[in-house]
């Protein structure tokens, strides 16, 4: 089942958003965009006729306001990176989509993606949508390969595979190297509809294999579940080996892929091994972190070997959206004697075990507790100030499963695992005093989810693109939001989804 559910997700999640990436030759870096959102990766598409001399910015705004697309074009482009005109994103957005107007295929697809990051103009993705079709249909690989990601999702259009494939191939079969990885992915996870010597070709493309499964974990951008963790795919020394070489990737490298903000000031962390930062990250609420953190603790590379605190690390990860997680929480539970040894420890109290054995019960892994003796499970947990158990104790107050719903009671429980150290409960307490609408003064909330959303966590990073989306306590920004939901839901946060979704529907 939840091998399904990835392949649903991977089909759902594969978009645009900030993974674009087009030759240097002939695209021409926006910082513009950088500061919107957009990744170091993504850039305009500068088309190759002729541009006008730096010295002709005169001329060429002539030309612009004359009707001549190219100049219109060339203008908007000016305008974004500032050579020879202010820089301003409104007159870039105004003179590109004059241009585009036009149907001249590079501005079509550049104010197609002002237009999905709301960049200049309002955020419009359905426009947006229109402007990269007409990019594809020019025969634009770069057009091709975005017009092919959108019929993955049921956000603009229906989801339809087929329709993605089709224009994924036109561009790879330009060369476009982003449509090739595409394809080889969809073919991984089984969502290739129909085979052909097209997709073959891709198998047998070397500039697309990768040294080792490890390099492939750090760049792929369309990984959707973090790594390639699977128990189908790596034996479980090829796992052991790929958790050995990221205990030694720089940190750079370990930032980005447990999806720690790049620019994050390490300096005053004393221990910068990278257990520390996997552990630093998995307390941030990282799903990504924690997912690395319980396969360490499960062989005891690089700390102890602790198959209750991996599980732990598991139950939460799935928590907060890691659907291999709860694959590899079952395999785990499933290990010869691992009950007789939960149960043990139960009766020791050990608080982990406590947690863990409440959670199996909530998945329906377990069913030898009732869900009642689970919930006294967590109880006894927070007599210990055990702070998972306290966060799920709050939960179940605040979304009224297993008993009466309370919100005052789970915000006390929130509060007292905050008190404890929780980045998790300040997050969610934030996020609450945002919801509530009852204060005109939410600077204090915006920094913590700011802060703890470099550092990793997903829920603050997806209560953050609530912020921009409703103008709290910041510009709304409906284009910054629909990324920052885009990115959370990547991660397997499925409200962020489900507000993604929302927005598209308005």
């Amino acid at each position: 089942m939840y091998k399904n559910n990835l392949k649903i997700l991977i089909s759902l999640f594969v978009l645009i958003s900030v993974t674009i990436s087009f030759s240097q030759e002939n695209t021409t870096q926006s910082e513009a965009f950088k500061k919107t959102g957009f990744s170091k990766k993504t850039q305009l598409f500068k088309p190759k006729y002729p541009s006008y001399s730096l010295a002709a910015t005169y001329v060429l705004t002539e030309k612009a306001r004359k009707g001549d697309p190219l100049a219109q074009h060339e203008l908007g482009i000016r305008y974004i990176l500032g050579i020879g005109v202010p820089l301003d994103t409104l007159e870039a957005a105004y003179w590109i989509g004059k241009a585009a107007s036009k149907n001249l295929p590079a501005a079509n697809f550049n104010f197609g993606i002002m237009q999905n990051s709301g960049i200049g103009v309002p955020w419009d993705p359905f426009s947006a949508y229109k402007n990269f079709k007409v990019a594809a249909e020019s025969g634009m690989e770069q057009g091709q390969y975005i017009f092919g990601l959108l019929h993955t999702d049921n956000l603009i259009v229906n989801k339809n595979l087929a329709e993605a494939q089709k224009w994924l191939k036109k561009s790879a079969n330009k060369g476009f190297e982003e449509a090739k990885k595409v394809l080889l992915e969809f073919q991984k996870q089984g969502l290739i509809v129909t085979q052909d010597s097209t997709i073959e070709n891709l198998q047998n493309d070397e500039s697309l294999i990768e040294e080792n499964n490890f390099s492939a974990l750090i760049s792929n951008e369309y990984e959707l579940d973090y790594y390639n963790f699977s128990e189908d795919s790596l034996s479980e020394n090829e796992e052991k080996e790929i958790l050995n070489k990221i205990l030694d990737t720089k940190h750079d490298e370990l930032k980005k892929l447990l999806k720690v903000n790049e620019t994050k000031d390490l300096s005053d962390v004393k221990d910068t091994t990278a257990v520390n930062l996997i552990k630093m990250a998995a307390g941030s609420g990282s799903p990504e972190a924690l997912l690395i953190e319980a396969r360490l603790l499960e062989y005891g590379i690089g700390v102890k070997e602790n198959l209750i605190m991996a599980a732990a690390n598991y139950l939460k990860a799935f928590r907060l959206g890691s659907y291999k997680a709860a694959e590899s929480l079952l395999k785990i539970s499933q290990r010869e004697k691992f009950f007789a040894n939960l149960e043990k420890e139960v009766k020791m109290e050990n608080p982990n075990a406590m947690y863990v054995w409440a959670g199996l019960i909530a998945l329906g892994i377990d069913y030898s507790l009732t869900e009642e003796q689970a919930f006294e499970l967590l109880q006894k947990a927070e007599m210990q100030n055990h702070i998972n158990s306290i966060i799920e104790l709050g939960l179940a107050y605040y979304s009224g499963s297993l008993v009466k719903k309370d919100s005052l009671k789970a915000v006390n429980y929130f509060n007292s695992a905050a008190k404890l150290g929780s980045s998790e409960a300040e997050v969610r307490l934030a996020f609450i005093r945002i919801q509530s609408s009852k204060f005109n003064d939410y600077k204090q909330e915006l920094a913590i989810l700011k802060k703890y959303s470099e550092s990793g966590s997903v829920l603050a990073e997806a209560a953050l693109a609530y912020c921009y989306e409703n103008g709290i306590q910041v510009k709304e920004n409906k284009g910054k939001a629909s990324i920052l939901y885009r990115k959370a839901a990547q991660r397997g946060n499925e409200a962020a989804f489900n507000s993604l979704r929302n927005m598209y529907d308005k």
